[in-house]
């Protein structure tokens, strides 16, 4: 029985709570999970075989195939320890059903869905500063997003400027000084661009009245942090240079900020030489070329960002600005609506699904541009309907309060 307990810290991780309360008995990390397994053995063997043995595997969405069984552990940990309830299962982060875009997996922590691509494997970075003032890791240096601390203007520290080892206190299991015994306090720190700055304080919830006011960068203006996640994501997964060492790095976080100032122009300058592109290399007419072909998956990785309601989806919103410009233009970007959508692809549009897709195809409201054989099923992969007239069918009959043509056309 453990009778004393330390209390969480503003935006604690689950690991920095434990390192502290192993501090509090003269345990190490490992130690302290030892004790755990005795606990557990006392109400039940098997739940003790499920925690593992080591600090950096214990947080519930490490688990592969037993989230369940983890969370179990931590709930019997948190209740049988001491007199108070262990604030465990509040620290944890655990997995989430919601999935961004075209399917990107997130992680629920404290109420916030974040994709599991921006959680950081290995290296946790620190700020000297925060932990000269107070010992402990917060839950947003795990973040790729977060380089910088806003509160002190200085870029987090990635290595120990003694030895050169990257940071990690969860397999270290202390946050106080590096390996070679260099104190974390002690290290120096860069200053770091106002945009990291801005980035990790939005990140973190600060408000941003006077951010937005300062700037007209699409980021910095969202009113909701999920928002966030989704353009960068977003811009990651389309936008972003190919290549074979492609990272979200100090470089790409930098020319995904500056591809977002003055929204949505570096977007439509990039659709427009898509569209160009396309015209030039095309051997067939649009009518046979099918909407991916042109602008690749667009439609799917503009999805759930995290919603799909134009209102609350700034980058679909600007999409359906440009396709709708492009529809009704005077020039050769008229043509892209005789260009053919896939049935996932008309489903986003119409913000449904595909079998509703089907059903609204067999009962003549969205008409196919090529018919089907003779008892073949509908197949969502397969480009079948025209643009243009999938965008009439949404004006038509698919618009909402929160979707509709007046949210990107201008108010005359």
């Amino acid at each position: 029985m453990l009778l004393l307990r330390p209390d969480p810290l503003p935006a604690e991780t689950l690991e920095s709570f434990l390192i502290r309360l192993a501090e509090l008995y003269g345990y190490t990390p490992k130690q302290l999970i030892e004790r755990f397994h005795i606990i557990l053995d006392e109400k039940d063997q098997k739940l003790s075989g499920a925690l593992p043995g080591n600090l950096s595997q214990l947080n519930i969405y490490h688990a592969n195939t037993s989230s369940a069984i983890r969370q179990k552990c931590l709930e019997l940990l948190a209740e049988h320890m001491c007199k108070h309830r262990l604030p465990i299962i509040e620290l944890a982060v655990s997995r989430s059903k919601f999935r961004y875009g075209a399917g990107h997996r997130s992680l629920l922590w404290q109420g916030l869905d974040i994709p599991r691509y921006f959680m950081r494997r290995g290296c946790i970075p620190v700020c000297p500063r925060c932990i000269e003032e107070a010992a402990y890791v917060p839950f947003y240096w795990h973040l790729r997003l977060v380089r910088a601390c806003y509160r002190h203007g200085c870029m987090l520290v990635e290595q120990c400027p003694t030895c050169s080892k990257q940071f990690d206190y969860v397999s270290l299991g202390n946050f106080r000084e590096c390996s070679c015994g260099r104190s974390f306090a002690s290290m120096p720190t860069d200053m770091a661009p106002e945009s990291f700055q801005l980035l990790a304080a939005v990140v973190q919830g600060k408000k941003v009245d006077e951010i937005s006011a300062s700037t007209s960068n699409l980021l910095f203006q969202l009113g909701d942090v999920h928002q966030l996640f989704g353009a960068i994501l977003w811009y990651y997964t389309y936008a972003a240079p190919r290549g074979p060492h492609r990272t979200l790095s100090n470089a790409t976080i930098t020319e995904c900020i500056s591809f977002f100032d003055e929204w949505p122009c570096r977007l439509y300058t990039l659709l427009n030489e898509k569209i160009q592109t396309a015209i030039m290399l095309a051997d067939r007419p649009c009518s046979d070329i099918p909407f991916n072909s042109i602008f690749g998956n667009l439609l799917l990785v503009s999805r759930r960002l995290p919603e799909n309601f134009l209102i609350a989806n700034p980058v679909l919103k600007a999409i359906f600005a440009f396709l709708d410009e492009c529809l009704h233009a005077d020039d050769e970007r008229s043509e892209i609506g005789y260009s053919l959508l896939n049935g996932y692809e008309v489903a986003t549009l119409l913000d449904t699904d595909s079998e509703q897709v089907a059903s609204l195809s067999d009962k003549g409201y969205l008409p196919m541009a090529k018919k089907l054989k003779h008892n073949a099923r509908f197949n969502p992969r397969r480009p079948l309907f025209r643009l243009e007239a999938t965008f009439n069918v949404w004006v038509a009959r698919h618009q909402c309060r929160r979707s509709n043509r007046h949210i990107y056309l201008s108010r005359w």
